[in-house]
């Protein structure tokens, strides 16, 4: 029995349209956003869109933009559901994170839904520290925001 390699996982800068297509087969955007969405959130702040390809085939991605000349939003990300567990989230977050200091920010941040245990494990791996909740009605809907300094 031959030992078969897996394929390379290749990071690269992407678009807002492969991100688009992405989000559309990811089960935990219930509502994506739309075009209109990112090019408002991303016109006016220095950001960056980065896509993961895994053997060619375009996987993931990660977006994040600056809140200030401190702090680097990581806004939207996701990995497709047949090819999570490959290492891809975290190399996604470790080149925007290396990216974001590079560029001279100090923190990170991202918000997540209570619901979402594995992003909340995901940052709680990767240095991040809860600091706030912001309460909805239903416990799952409540927001979780993680940050870690860079």
């Amino acid at each position: 029995m031959k030992h078969q390699e897996k394929p390379e996982i290749v990071i690269r800068g992407g678009s807002i349209a492969e991100v688009l297509s992405l989000s559309l087969a990811i089960p935990e955007f219930e509502q994506p956003h739309g075009d209109t969405a990112y090019a408002e959130r991303l016109k006016s702040n220095p950001h960056l869109i980065l896509v993961a390809e895994y053997g060619g085939k375009l996987v993931g991605f990660k977006v994040g933009y600056a809140t200030d000349d401190k702090t680097f939003y990581s806004w939207m990300g996701g990995v497709l559901p047949a090819f999570r567990r490959n290492g891809i989230a975290g190399i996604l977050a470790e080149v925007q994170t290396d990216w974001a200091k590079k560029s001279g920010y100090e923190k990170l941040v991202f918000k997540t839904r209570n619901i979402h245990s594995d992003m909340i494990r995901f940052g709680l791996k990767r240095g991040f520290m809860i600091t706030e909740l912001i309460k909805r009605t239903k416990p799952e809907d409540h927001r979780i925001i993680m940050e870690k300094k860079i």
